[in-house]
């Protein structure tokens, strides 16, 4: 299995996710961050709807809301 196999299953478990993960598994699919300021790290892709991750304040994992629009805009789910 792959690293990027791991980072999908790990992504689908939706547990323990961080704002490093998401970076790594949406740069992978072919998406460009392109602004970073504050809290908020939003992605772009050529064709399709952005995606904003948040950085948790007092938590170093993501919220779980934030990984589901992941795992939607990547299709990972069947």
């Amino acid at each position: 299995m792959s690293s990027d196999d791991k980072l999908v299953k790990k992504i689908l478990s939706r547990r323990s996710i961080t704002v490093d993960d998401c970076d790594k598994l949406l740069t992978n699919y072919g998406y460009e961050r392109h602004k970073s300021g504050g809290s908020h790290r939003v992605y772009h892709q050529q064709g399709t709807k952005s995606i904003t991750v948040v950085t948790p304040k007092h938590s170093k994992y993501v919220n779980t809301a934030y990984v589901d629009l992941v795992i939607k805009a990547l299709s990972l789910e069947g």
